[in-house]
């Protein structure tokens, strides 16, 4: 058996705040009102490259900032999909320092290699001087039989046309 229960009044809610009415300018409707057209714009002076990527900012920031209203987006960023498409942005920019930090390594390897080769080619060249140097070739020279002349006993000949052209007989002669 229970104990009665005592029934409470109910308490008075406060008066909701009533704020004063607003005030409404009168809407005329009338004929459209003509405006005047503006003198058109005299042609942009060139800007610099500042002026030109700052405009190219603001048009990307405008672009980037109605994003949100776009259908797709919506429904993405109110799924689990928001977190793949985060995931998969941040898996391309990871590749990208990758094969950034890659390209860093062959470049050093090539600059490396091009060192390599630089070098030898330096060798060689002073091996191909050493091996074309003047006592090698007079040496050589000796070896073979052939003397230094004088320099008294050098002299220098001189060819006109008819020798060239006695040449050219005999060489018609043989057949050639």
């Amino acid at each position: 058996m229970g104990v009665a229960v005592r029934k409470l009044d109910a308490m008075p809610y406060p008066a909701p705040a009533t704020l004063p009415p607003r005030r409404r300018k009168p809407t005329r409707r009338g004929p459209p009102v003509r405006r005047r057209i503006a003198a058109p714009a005299r042609p942009a002076q060139r800007r610099h490259l500042v002026g030109r990527s700052a405009l190219a900012v603001g048009r990307g920031a405008h672009a980037v900032g109605r994003l949100p209203d776009i259908a797709p987006v919506r429904r993405i960023s109110g799924s689990r999909m928001w977190i793949a498409l985060i995931g998969i942005l941040l898996a391309g920019i990871v590749a990208v320092n990758v094969l950034t930090v890659s390209y860093g390594a062959m470049a050093s390897r090539v600059e490396t290699k091009i060192e390599t080769l630089e070098r030898q080619n330096t060798i060689l060249g002073s091996s191909t001087t050493k091996a074309l140097s003047m006592p090698r070739v007079r040496a050589a020279a000796a070896a073979a039989g052939m003397v230094t002349p004088a320099t008294d006993e050098i002299r220098y000949r001189e060819f006109g046309p008819e020798v060239f052209a006695a040449a050219a007989a005999r060489l018609a002669a043989e057949g050639g």
